[in-house]
């Protein structure tokens, strides 16, 4: 499977809780009726959390079966369908930070999770940093189709059984990880 992992910046003086409401309320049903997903995410990233992200307002994962589907949603894109959606973006995103990473990706496990975390891994071995915290399983290591900085984002989600204290812990020790709560 494709991935495209989005990494989408909020506008400025926009609070998370503004953001994440624009993006569910307006923003997720237009993109939703206008394009054809075959899989659509939004991972809403928790500044409390995530510091060293505090622009961060998502990571929206877009799930592909092959190149094709994802060349179907660029022919979309460059029709006057992708005009309404870059418009839309303006009134709630920090544009010119976007980017986004396609991977390759098989899930190991396909249970939803309200929560989850990423951490962007340089080297093989990190993929797997934090494979031994309890409360954490493993979804994906979505490995960069073409590496550059970084070789794959791990993506965890949190089971309900972890604790609060727990998920600070983390915070402090994997100062990478990104905090999310999870959309699909």
């Amino acid at each position: 499977m494709i991935k495209a992992l989005a990494f989408i910046h909020k506008k400025t003086g926009l609070s998370d809780i503004d953001f994440r409401t624009y993006y569910e309320n307006s923003h997720a049903p237009l993109a939703s009726s206008l394009l054809t997903f075959e899989g659509y995410e939004r991972n809403f990233i928790n500044s409390k959390f995530n510091q060293s992200y505090k622009s961060l307002g998502s990571i929206s994962i877009f799930k592909y079966q092959s190149m094709r589907s994802l060349d179907v949603i660029g022919e979309q894109m460059e029709s006057s369908k992708g005009d309404i959606l870059r418009e839309d973006e303006l009134k709630f995103m920090d544009v010119p930070k976007n980017f986004f990473i396609l991977t390759e990706s098989e899930d190991a496990i396909n249970n939803m999770y309200e929560q989850k975390i990423f951490y962007p891994a340089k080297k093989i071995h990190e993929l797997n940093t934090l494979d031994n915290y309890p409360g954490l399983e493993k979804i994906s290591e979505n490995l960069v189709m073409a590496p550059d900085e970084i070789i794959g984002i791990a993506e965890y989600g949190v089971s309900n059984e972890i604790s609060l204290s727990a998920i600070e812990a983390i915070a402090q020790e994997q100062t990478k990880v990104l905090f999310a709560s999870s959309i699909s």
